[in-house]
């Protein structure tokens, strides 16, 4: 799994850069289905924003940009966001076949 950091407005350190790396490495451990991670944060006046895009085969799963005068609470709470998205989609994957199921029990009574 790739896990890609960039910044836009601003020049981060090599230990920031290090963090999102982690953060971006923790999604792809919990859920290995995902192919990479792009992490980018983007700096305006005293404003942060971070946006984490988690992406598997033929699906794409977006934090979106979050805003806090902290880049390391923008970037924890936007990879929040997508962790909850991709287990809300794992989630309904699982619900739909049963569901599928039931309904034939019922139809074939």
């Amino acid at each position: 799994m790739t896990v890609e950091v960039n910044a836009r407005h601003k020049n981060i350190s090599e230990a920031f850069r290090d963090y999102a790396r982690q953060r971006g490495e923790k999604i792809g451990e919990a859920f290995p289905m995902v192919e990479s991670v792009r992490v980018v944060m983007d700096f305006q006046n005293k404003l942060c924003a971070a946006e984490i895009i988690a992406q598997r085969k033929d699906e794409m799963f977006v934090g979106t940009a979050n805003t806090d005068t902290s880049m390391r609470a923008a970037v924890d709470m936007a990879a929040a966001k997508v962790e909850a998205q991709i287990r809300k989609k794992r989630a309904k994957a699982y619900v739909e076949p049963a569901r599928k199921a039931a309904q034939a029990a019922e139809a074939a009574k």
